[in-house]
C-alpha cells in the first residue's frame, strides 16, 4: 500500500515542548499553593517540603523519556494542589467564622455579666472592669473565657458577717438541696433563639470568608452595615438590613472567587509562555504582569483569551516548523536532494517536491500543512516525456523507502503514522510540471549528516 497516503507526524520535539509546559504549569501551581497557604497560615515547610519532593520525581520523567507518564501525572498533581489549596481555604474560613461567633457571643455575655453585676452591687476590680468592658465593645482577646469566668465568680453568694457557726451550718444545710448554676449553664441561658441570632451567624460565617479571600480592608464597609444593623432598634429594619448584607456578601464572594479562577487561570497561561521571549510573548507578559487585585474581571477574562490563542498559535508554529525538518532531514538521508528554502517553501506552497538524482524523472510530493500534524505523501512524476510502464516500479520503490523513512524518524524519538492509504496502483501517478517543482538553480544545498 504506497500510493498516495495520509501520514501523521509527531516529533520528538513537540513532545518536549509539551512536556515543558507541563512542568513550567505545575511550578505556577506549586507557587499559587504556597502563596494562598501561607496567606491562611494553613501550611507547614515540612508540606512545601514534601511537594517539592513530588516535582522533583516530576522532572525526572522529563529527563527519563517517560513522556505519557508524566502527562498523565503533573496534571493529577495540579488537581490535588487546587483541591488541598481549597481545603486549606475553607478551613481558615471556618476557624474565622468560629472565632466571629465567639466573639458576638462573649460580646452580648459581657454586656449581660456587667448588668447583672451593677444590679447586685458587686464592685469589681478596675482591671476586671476594664477587661469585661473591652469584651464588651467587641474588641478582640483571646482571653473571654476566662475574663468571662472570673466575672461570673462574683455573682457566687458570699457569707455575710456576723454569722455564728450555727447559722453557717444551717445555711449550708438549707442550700444543699438548691442546685448552683456552672458558668457553663449560666452561658447557655444567655444564648437567644430569635430568627435574628440566626441572620447573624450567617453573616459572621459570609464576612469571615469575604475576609480570608479579600482582606480586612476590602471587606471594611460590610463591618460597618452589620453595625449599622445591629443598633438599629426595629427587628423588621435590622431583618432587612441583614438580609440586604447576606444577600450582597454572596454576590461579592462568588464574583470574587470567578475572578481569581481566571486571574490564577492567567498565571498559568504566562507560565507556559516559551522560554526564548519573542517581543509578542514580552507585550502579553507585561500586561499579565500588570494584573493584579484591582483589575476588573473582564479585563482578565480577555486577556486569558488573548494568551490562550497566541500559545496555540506559538505551538503549532513550532510544531510545524519541527515536522517539515524530520520529514526532509529523512527523505534527504534517503538521497533525496534537500535544499535551503524548501522548507520555507513548504510553509508557503503547502507542498514540497524533492527530486533524487538516482531514480531520473520521479520525485516525492509532501503536502498539506504541517501545522495539523497530518500530511500527504507520494510518489510524482516529473514530467510527461517518460516511460509510463515503470510508473508501478516506482510506486513499489517508494514503498520500502517510506519504511525505511518510518525507521530513521522513529531513531530520532519520532512517529511517523500511515492513517490512510491507497493501493499501488489504483490512481495514475501524478505528473508535477516543471513550473510547479520547488526551484533548484538558486538553492544551496544543505549539508546533512
Amino acid at each position: 500500500m504506497s500510493g498516495p497516503k495520509v501520514v501523521r507526524i509527531v516529533t520528538r520535539e513537540e513532545i518536549l515542548a509539551i512536556c515543558e509546559g507541563y512542568l513550567r504549569r505545575l511550578e505556577q501551581a506549586i507557587n499559587q499553593w504556597i502563596a494562598e497557604g501561607k496567606r491562611n497560615d494553613e501550611l507547614s515547610d515540612q508540606e512545601i517540603a514534601a511537594t517539592r519532593e513530588r516535582q522533583r520525581q516530576l522532572v525526572e520523567l522529563l529527563k527519563a523519556d517517560a513522556f505519557m507518564d508524566l502527562q498523565k501525572r503533573v496534571p493529577d498533581e495540579i488537581a490535588f494542589l487546587r483541591a488541598d489549596a481549597l481545603r486549606r481555604e475553607q478551613h481558615a474560613i471556618e476557624k474565622a467564622a468560629s472565632a466571629r461567633k465567639r466573639a458576638r457571643q462573649g460580646r452580648e455575655n459581657a454586656t449581660t455579666l456587667l448588668s447583672a453585676l451593677a444590679a447586685r452591687g458587686k464592685q469589681l476590680p478596675t482591671d476586671l472592669k476594664m477587661q469585661l468592658e473591652s469584651v464588651a465593645k467587641g474588641e478582640a482577646s483571646d482571653r473571654i473565657e476566662s475574663i468571662l469566668a472570673r466575672g461570673f465568680a462574683l455573682l457566687a453568694p458570699t457569707d455575710r458577717p456576723g454569722l455564728t457557726d450555727a447559722q453557717r451550718e444551717l445555711a449550708a444545710k438549707l442550700s444543699s438541696s438548691v442546685e448552683t448554676q456552672t458558668f457553663d449553664a449560666w452561658k447557655a441561658a444567655q444564648k437567644s433563639t430569635s430568627p435574628v441570632d440566626g441572620m447573624l451567624e450567617r453573616v459572621d460565617a459570609k464576612i469571615a470568608e469575604a475576609q480570608t479571600l479579600v482582606g480586612q480592608v476590602q471587606t471594611a464597609m460590610y463591618l460597618s452595615r452589620l453595625h449599622a444593623a445591629e443598633v438599629e432598634s426595629s427587628d423588621v429594619r435590622r431583618k432587612l438590613l441583614l438580609d440586604s448584607l447576606i444577600i450582597d456578601l454572596a454576590g461579592n464572594i462568588e464574583s470574587e472567587r470567578t475572578r481569581r479562577a481566571a486571574l490564577h487561570h492567567l498565571a498559568e497561561l504566562a507560565a507556559q509562555m516559551p522560554p526564548i521571549v519573542s517581543e509578542d510573548a514580552k507585550a502579553f507578559q507585561q500586561r499579565v504582569a500588570a494584573c493584579n487585585e484591582a483589575t476588573d474581571g473582564e479585563t482578565i477574562e480577555a486577556l486569558v483569551g488573548d494568551c490562550q490563542s497566541f500559545l496555540d498559535q506559538d505551538m503549532q508554529k513550532k510544531a510545524a516548523q519541527s515536522r517539515r525538518e524530520v520529514i526532509l532531514h529523512g527523505l534527504a538521508r534517503l538521497g533525496y536532494e534537500v535544499h535551503e528554502g524548501m522548507a520555507t517553501a513548504w510553509a508557503t506552497d503547502g507542498r514540497v517536491v524533492l527530486r533524487k538524482p538516482s531514480l531520473p524523472g520521479y520525485g516525492v510530493e509532501v503536502g498539506g500543512q504541517a501545522e495539523s500534524s497530518r500530511l500527504q505523501v507520494r510518489a510524482v512524476a516529473l514530467t510527461n516525456d517518460r516511460d509510463s510502464s515503470r510508473d508501478k516500479d516506482v510506486e513499489t520503490l517508494w514503498c520500502g523507502e517510506f519504511s525505511k523513512l518510518q525507521q530513521l524518524v522513529a531513531e530520532q524519538g519520532n512517529n511517523l503514522l500511515i492513517e490512510r492509504a491507497m493501493a499501488i496502483g489504483q490512481v495514475p501517478l501524478k505528473v508535477v510540471g516543471d513550473t510547479e517543482q520547488t526551484p533548484m538553480d538558486n538553492a544551496k544545498k544543505h549539508t546533512l549528516n
